[in-house]
């Protein structure tokens, strides 16, 4: 059983990003790659194959069967032009399997709408996004781990608006002889096309294959995480991303991330902060001309 379990994810994840590339349309739904949680954010969103927190509800829904009984995440992102981006996470954790939800949403303050280049506006509008999740994982062997996530998604531009779904799927290997070194895959926002108003528009499908080595630092008290993603978006081009974090003593993490492939950005900084059952997290990611930087904080509770 656990053999043909193996073997129809192997199916979906080599075939399914071939389909979605050859739909017609363009992507839509901008604020699925955004990015949740600012541990993964400071390291470069390299995520797929890091043993996190409620956050791998997003990177990979295989990654919450690692969460130790329960786990909250709370994000607040501050972009440009008053772009704001929220997020709130659980996952609970039954040793051999683990649920979770999660709610993430984007939003602006009143925008100014016009029918042309006069003084004064016609009047005002706002925009916001939002998609939930429900997540599941489960311990298949010692080494393996799957997930699955459904998602309901919504935006909102003036008085129009569009709905629908998505699935993600995903994997993680930790690979017997070598400590600390875990391989995974990613399938995320795979659905059907959503419309808007008279628009039709594909969701942004993404085909991830990440690796990670967590591994301790004895002789300075402290841990390192070294990890490495390769992201194919069904719309063409492929991008690697990079990340490293050390935490001293368990309680005081520095992080570095790098992504290639990107127009607008590409580094990005993060500082954690543990203490007792809490974890406090920043992560900085610089804009390329005139558009600035975008900040990231994230609270996180583990019960």
């Amino acid at each position: 059983m656990k053999r043909s379990i193996l073997a129809i994810l192997s199916v979906i994840c080599l075939v399914l990003p071939m389909v979605a590339s050859a739909e017609d349309g363009s992507p839509g739904l901008a604020f699925l790659n955004l990015g949740v949680g600012a541990r993964a954010i400071g390291m470069g969103d390299a995520y797929t194959a890091v043993d996190g927190d409620a956050s791998s509800i997003y990177w990979n829904p295989a990654g919450i069967i690692n969460v130790e009984n329960i786990d909250i995440t709370l994000m607040h992102s501050e972009w440009f032009q008053d772009i704001r981006y929220e997020c709130l996470g659980g996952v609970r954790s039954y040793g051999d399997y683990a649920i979770g939800a999660s709610v993430v949403g984007l939003y602006t303050d009143d925008l100014e709408e016009r029918d042309g280049p006069t003084a004064e506006p016609i009047g005002h509008f706002r925009y916001f996004d939002f998609a939930f999740t429900g997540s599941y994982a489960r311990r298949l062997t010692d080494n393996l781990d799957v997930g699955g996530s459904v998602k309901y998604l919504h935006e909102t531009i003036a008085d129009y608006s569009a709905k629908g779904v998505a699935v993600d799927l995903g994997g993680r290997y930790r690979i017997p002889g070598f400590d600390g070194l875990t391989a995974a895959v990613a399938l995320l926002n795979l659905g059907p096309q959503m419309k808007f108003i008279e628009e039709e528009f594909d969701l942004p499908v993404l085909y991830k294959v990440g690796v990670a080595l967590d591994v301790p630092v004895d002789a300075l008290r402290g841990n390192l995480v070294v990890a490495s993603d390769v992201v194919m978006p069904a719309d063409g081009g492929t991008r690697i991303h990079y990340g490293m974090e050390y935490e001293y003593a368990g309680m005081i993490a520095l992080r570095f991330g790098y992504r290639s492939g990107w127009d607008n950005h590409n580094v990005s900084w993060g500082l954690g902060v543990k203490v007792r059952n809490f974890r406090l997290d920043y992560a900085i990611v610089p804009f390329y001309s005139e558009l600035g930087d975008t900040h990231r904080v994230s609270l996180g509770v583990m019960l």
